[in-house]
């Protein structure tokens, strides 16, 4: 079976003034379909770079990045735009939710340009939350939910276009550890019953541990790719405490 996602020698440079940064040099790997993988590495290690290609959002200067078969590199703006509204879904630290806007209608969000009637946008949407256990908060804005419901919300709004890809930036990062713990279950169920495909960028051991496999960026460059902890399914002991000073 092809993979879901192939790189092979991914470059990708910026320019700082009259300095060139090589953010990625040569990044070449390979990730299967229902693959679990955390991306890890300190700050300027290019791993964000690196999920910004993953995710359509940018282009390498140099190599290929094929996604289903389809080379992306080769893309435009446009078509990078369409596939990645497709068949890609994204998780933030932030969660990037809209504030004035309800649960249901930050969930909408993705089907505004599917082409899906206003009746089917919101019963997709509204089956999105209740899939995240969420379906009495529908009409609940953001400021009106805890950490852990918003970045729920937040997932939810990923799934509603039903992904082949779920991408997730630090998506514990703002949560304590409790509340992490209930996020990561909730993404290996999605990967582990569902078959999705997650990719997932953090700095932490405790969240990487979660992952199947974990790749580790430094300088650029994997310099090294391991099969992760969880790969029964274990939930990480380090994560059953409780972090101080985080709202749930």
């Amino acid at each position: 079976m092809t993979p879901l996602i192939e790189t092979h020698g991914l470059v990708k440079e910026f320019a700082r003034g009259d300095i060139r940064v090589l953010a990625l040099r040569g990044i070449s790997v390979s990730i299967e379909r229902g693959e679990f993988v955390a991306i890890v590495g300190k700050s300027g290690s290019g791993k964000s770079t690196f999920m910004n290609i993953l995710g359509c959002l940018d282009r390498p200067s140099e190599g290929k990045f094929v996604l289903e078969g389809q080379d992306v590199a080769r893309l435009s703006k446009d078509e990078r735009a369409e596939l990645r509204g497709q068949k890609i879904g994204f998780v933030f630290q932030a969660f990037n939710l809209i504030p004035r806007t309800s649960a249901q209608e930050n969930v909408e969000l993705p089907l505004i340009y599917s082409g899906a009637s206003r009746a089917e946008q919101a019963r997709r949407a509204r089956e999105s939350l209740e899939r995240l256990g969420l379906g009495g908060r529908t009409e609940h804005h953001p400021s009106q939910l805890s950490g852990g419901e918003q970045q729920r919300v937040a997932i939810a709004r990923a799934l509603v276009n039903h992904p082949q890809l779920l991408l997730a930036d630090e998506p514990t990062g703002n949560l304590d550890t409790r509340t992490s713990l209930e996020i990561m279950k909730i993404l290996m169920q999605l990967n582990r019953a569902e078959g999705l495909t997650v990719i997932l960028v953090t700095h932490e051991p405790e969240i990487a541990a979660f992952a199947d496999r974990v790749l580790t960026f430094k300088d650029g460059e994997i310099v090294s790719d391991e099969m992760g902890s969880s790969g029964e399914g274990v939930l990480p002991a380090s994560l059953l405490g409780e972090k101080e000073g985080k709202d749930s």
